[in-house]
């Protein structure tokens, strides 16, 4: 049975878009165990990445399918709950875990942990470490999707406080532009700002795609040979990383993850004409819904726990290695989601009952 049209404009019909990324990301956690490090990569295997990379253009369009357009100090109050705090609290429970295991273990915080304390109040995104102004830092990790977002909303409406639609059109192209042309001057910045200017064009994406329904309406072959060419190049010849601000063929790889974002939502789509149900599907859409939360634990543990034993266990079983890491990390989230929110309910319900008391 044919989804009605309409539903394809709310945040609903995506949960189970934003399930199986979050699954796949976890996979691809896993998978870059054994994986060679960043800069050694031979053309042809920027697949995945650029697959990774419109995978979380995805995300960004999605959350563009939402967008609504508020007086800036009702959007940032708006944004701040969805986003900062959480990222606030959750850095704050990592640091706590780091500072416990360092008393635990006998040994340093500042060796073990230490270098996070700059990496988070700053929003840093140092892949694979370094330093800021000599002191040593960390990456953010996947919080840099949480501090892009809530940049990205930020800029994108304050942008579209502006009455003239060329003006608006020329800003969001100028953010995308100066966010490749900031990675090139350093691959290091405060709050991920390059990634909340790429969010700006990926959101104003979403909400283009919604306005004109190009999930479901006939495009032009011309514009399909553009979008899979675009794609297929990038894949072949391009290596791409947001976090770590890498684009081997430069606005090229850009344009790449834009395409790819739109060709899996698309596929998604045609996907979802039928009606899907079932247990597997319902657990994905419950992962989808709770996308936020989940990225906030797997941000906790990917950090803390040593995924990277497993890998050591099996150096030549990369297969064996990646289906324990994978399976472990799906168990730890769901322990740690259940834990919480049993945590959280038990807190409010004691709140309730003061209230009604007094």
């Amino acid at each position: 049975m044919k989804n009605d049209s309409n539903k394809t404009m709310g945040l609903g019909y995506f949960n189970l878009a934003r399930g199986l990324g979050m699954v796949l990301i976890l996979l691809g956690h896993s998978m870059n165990l054994y994986l060679p490090p960043e800069g050694y990569r031979n053309p042809g295997l920027g697949t995945g990445t650029v697959i990774g990379g419109g995978i979380m253009a995805a995300f960004f369009m999605i959350s563009g399918f939402g967008f609504y357009k508020r007086s800036p100090k009702k959007c940032f109050s708006i944004q701040k709950k969805l986003f900062l705090y959480p990222y606030i609290f959750v850095a704050g429970v990592v640091l706590l875990t780091k500072a416990g295991l360092a008393v635990l273990e006998k040994r340093s915080f500042l060796k073990h942990g230490g270098e996070l304390v700059l990496t988070y109040l700053f929003g840093l995104n140092a892949e694979g470490g370094g330093k800021f102004f000599g002191i040593p830092i960390e990456s953010v990790s996947i919080f840099w999707f949480i501090l892009a977002l809530f940049g990205g909303w930020l800029l994108y409406n304050g942008i579209l406080q502006l009455h003239s639609q060329k003006i608006q059109n020329c800003c969001i192209v100028g953010c995308v532009i100066l966010s490749y042309i900031l990675t090139l001057i350093s691959k290091v910045w405060p709050y991920c700002f390059p990634m909340a200017l790429l969010a700006v064009g990926y959101l104003a994406a979403g909400e283009f795609v919604k306005k004109h329904n190009l999930l479901e309406r006939k495009i032009s072959l011309k514009w399909w040979i553009l979008i899979i060419g675009s794609t297929v190049v990038s894949a072949i010849f391009g290596d791409v990383n947001i976090v770590a601000c890498q684009w081997r063929l430069g606005l090229a790889d850009v344009w790449g993850t834009f395409c790819a974002g739109f060709l899996i939502l698309r596929l998604y789509a045609l996907f979802m004409n039928k009606e899907r149900t079932g247990k597997i599907i319902g657990v994905l859409e419950e992962i989808g819904f709770n996308s936020i939360s989940v990225v906030c634990i797997h941000a906790y543990e990917k950090i803390i726990f040593p995924w990277y034993r497993v890998a050591g266990l099996f150096p030549a079983q990369p297969w064996i290695g990646v289906g324990l890491c994978f399976l472990g990390r799906c168990i730890v989230i769901y322990l740690i989601y259940k834990m919480f929110f049993y945590v959280k309910g038990k807190i409010n319900r004691k709140k309730k009952q003061k209230i009604t008391l007094t």
